[in-house]
């Protein structure tokens, strides 16, 4: 029997009427207003309202309640943004002369004086209380008066300096001043030594004091911010060597594809620029990152459950989603709301398994971090950490037949961190939500155990979450990873599924094609500008001799991960490429001599070692009379301990020239350099051309000593 046509069903809504299409998974709003509209035109259809009478099914019941909720969600964003058009912004610069204020506006509406000195790059800011500042670039921030700001979740403290990283290629992030019944006003002698002490000249300060005091008696006092522009190597030397490259716009310029140009267009009016790179939003909440009270409230229940903990074990959060879902804002938030709420004494442990897009390391670790003491204002380039533990896996991604590899390295990092005292771990995981990636997300629900698990979904509709709801129910026909359980003794039909389960929507409001990789690109640069320590601007990288280590033959050992190459051409793929400082252990090592390299096949580097009194192979990596480093067997667990970049290679001396930017890293303790598939940036090997030396650099032309 042919199945009947199942009628339309509309939603009504504050903003219109929502066509409900054929009982498909819910479709999510976009965040911008006007996108709202657009869509809510294309599927409003004139059809009786009646026809919510047909939802008789108890799943198309639950999936209408979902759309209600994410509708209610959209409401509370329009509700915050209606707010925000009460407020007024003035930017007063030096240049001006003559600034006429409507002491109606003032009396009427919030105003926020910015008072900006565009040739010393100085600003101060009056904003009354209740009030969101959207501040777009690289900037120094200090509240100097008022009742504590927030910024992203963390309470700013007062004549603090944070360093501010609000690019446009992030979710923006505004700082927030606090609501207050009581009353204190700003005194004349006061406003004077703001400006006097913050270096901020103004053509005519009598009229601006004058207008300050108004504004702090009808509000009851302000809150005063200092900024300033701030320099750090990693960004002047992309703006400097990737002019043109997508890096540098998608980091620094506010226009990123179509949607958004049109949009700026006709919100022109709302962005003022302080100075070069610089500026500021009026309608903060269009343009900045606004969670919705679901994931405050539930980003505060995390916190009183951290306070009221009793027993040793820590609080484990899990948190998840699909790609550009939202989880590095989140987890950023929910890192510095537990700085700000608990005590210095925190321990708090992050294990990041997203080699894609770490945190705090560049690509290709999955690693521990614990010293998270300073809150993250920025890009993951912005607070790149030195791990307590780390892995490398040399890959943004994981192929069936590294599977089990990858689930032992986090299997790993989590008994390490047993034996020592946390309070709170908090879980970072990939954004693969199909195939394999379930695969993991299963395993390492199992193995870690965790308390809450936090999965968020985009508020977009042009997403695609193919992720499904990992609540305690999936788990129970979840995939598993036979030959993973095998090998560490784990039950196949063992799961764990006592945990809360919480779906979050982010109000993300674009996807920007390539920006994983821009990520990636953005965190090499930040690593290696370590290097430089007295100007803005990173030299090329071959001229840092003094950060040159030596690795003698017969006491490393090289490999390369995720790549079929014969051993005889080991030497030549790791000359001027990015390597991993690593150590293994002895028995994940084979040794062959260079003339026996002709003859052997890359199969050979995946044999563990040979018998005793084979003379061909021998285990080991100390072999002085070899004039061939040791080859890394690729299922080898490679502890990492940073990153290099190999400068030249000896072949008479039997030497390997590392430049090592981090200068603290236990060279003692690296006996493997490592080549995964991520490399250095490409501008690496061409900032030498015609800038420093006016030569072409040896990697690029080809032109090298006869002693490499």
């Amino acid at each position: 029997m042919k199945k009947g046509k199942v009628a339309p069903v509309i939603v009504e809504t504050k903003v219109g009427k929502f066509l409900f299409r054929d009982f498909r998974p819910p479709i999510q709003l976009r965040t911008s207003p006007r996108k709202i509209k657009t869509k809510i035109k294309k599927d409003l259809k004139r059809l009786d309202e009646n026809s919510l009478g047909l939802l008789t099914n108890k799943a198309h019941k639950k999936k209408l309640n979902k759309v209600k909720k994410q509708l209610i969600f959209q409401e509370e964003i329009d509700n915050e943004e209606e707010k925000d058009d009460e407020s007024l912004l003035f930017v007063i610069s030096n240049d001006e002369q003559d600034i006429q204020f409507d002491e109606d506006e003032l009396i009427n509406k919030k105003s926020i004086l910015c008072f900006v000195n565009s040739k010393t790059r100085r600003a101060l800011i009056f904003s009354p209380r209740s009030c969101r500042i959207t501040l777009l670039g690289i900037f120094s921030l200090r509240q100097i008066f008022g009742l504590p700001a927030n910024l992203h979740g963390f309470t700013l403290e007062l004549s603090e300096s944070y360093s501010i990283f609000n690019l446009s290629s992030q979710s923006l992030m505004s700082i927030e001043t606090t609501a207050s019944s009581s009353k204190h006003s700003l005194s004349e002698n006061q406003i004077r030594t703001f400006f006097d002490d913050y270096h901020l000249q103004l053509s005519s300060p009598d009229t601006f004091v004058s207008v300050i005091q108004k504004l702090s008696k009808i509000h009851h006092g302000l809150s005063v911010f200092y900024i300033e522009q701030l320099q750090t190597t990693w960004v002047e030397s992309i703006k400097e060597f990737c002019q043109n490259h997508p890096l540098n716009q998608w980091l620094f310029n506010n226009k990123n594809n179509a949607d958004s140009d049109e949009e700026q267009t006709q919100n022109s009016d709302s962005f003022k620029q302080l100075w070069t790179g610089m500026g500021v939003f009026k309608h903060s909440y269009t343009q900045s990152i606004s969670y919705s009270d679901d994931i405050k409230s539930m980003t505060d229940s995390i916190i009183s459950r951290l306070l009221a903990r009793t027993s040793d074990s820590p609080l484990i959060i899990f948190v998840c989603g699909a790609k550009d879902s939202g989880k590095s804002t989140y987890l950023r938030y929910l890192i510095n709301k537990c700085l700000s709420r608990t005590s210095d004494s925190l321990k708090m442990t992050f294990l990041d398994s997203d080699i894609g897009q770490s945190e705090f390391t560049p690509s290709g670790c999955i690693s521990l971090i614990t010293d998270l003491h300073q809150p993250l204002f920025g890009p993951s380039a912005s607070h790149l950490t030195k791990p307590l533990k780390s892995f490398y896996f040399g890959d943004i991604k994981v192929e069936n037949d590294k599977l089990v590899q990858y689930l032992n390295y986090i299997k790993y990092l989590y008994d390490f961190i047993q034996n020592r005292q946390q309070d709170l771990l908090v879980v970072n995981t990939m954004g693969w939500g199909s195939d394999s990636g379930l695969v993991i997300m299963k395993e390492l629900i199992d193995l870690i155990k965790p308390h809450i698990l936090i999965q968020l979904r985009s508020s977009n509709p042009h997403f695609r979450h193919t992720m499904p709801d990992l609540d305690s129910q999936w788990t129970l026909s979840a995939p598993i990873s036979e030959s993973y359980r095998q090998i560490n003794h784990i039950p196949l039909n063992f799961s764990y599924n006592h945990y809360e389960y919480h779906l979050l929507l982010t109000p993300v409001r674009q996807h920007s094609h390539g920006k994983s990789n821009l990520t990636r690109q953005a965190c090499l640069w930040s690593y290696f500008c370590q290097l430089e320590n007295k100007h803005f601007l990173l030299k090329p990288l071959i001229d840092y001799i003094n950060q040159i280590q030596v690795f003698s033959f017969d006491k490393i050992g090289i490999g390369l991960l995720h790549r079929q190459i014969q051993p005889k051409y080991f030497l030549q793929v790791l000359n001027g490429s990015m390597i991993g400082l690593c150590r293994v252990k002895s028995d994940m090592v084979c040794c062959f001599s260079l003339v026996e390299l002709n003859k052997w096949d890359v199969r050979c580097v995946r044999t563990y070692f040979s018998p005793k009194g084979n003379d061909e192979i021998v285990a080991g990596l100390y072999r002085p009379s070899h004039s061939y480093p040791a080859l890394i067997d690729e299922r080898a667990n490679l502890e990492c301990f940073g990153f290099g970049f190999v400068r030249s290679i000896d072949m008479i001396r039997r030497e390997i020239h590392v430049i090592i930017p981090d200068q603290t890293l236990p060279k003692s303790m690296v006996n493997a350099l490592v080549k995964g598939l991520d490399d250095c940036p490409d501008e690496f090997y061409f900032m030498s051309i015609d800038r420093w030396r006016g030569q072409m650099p040896p990697y690029v032309t080809g032109i090298i000593n006869s002693t490499v």
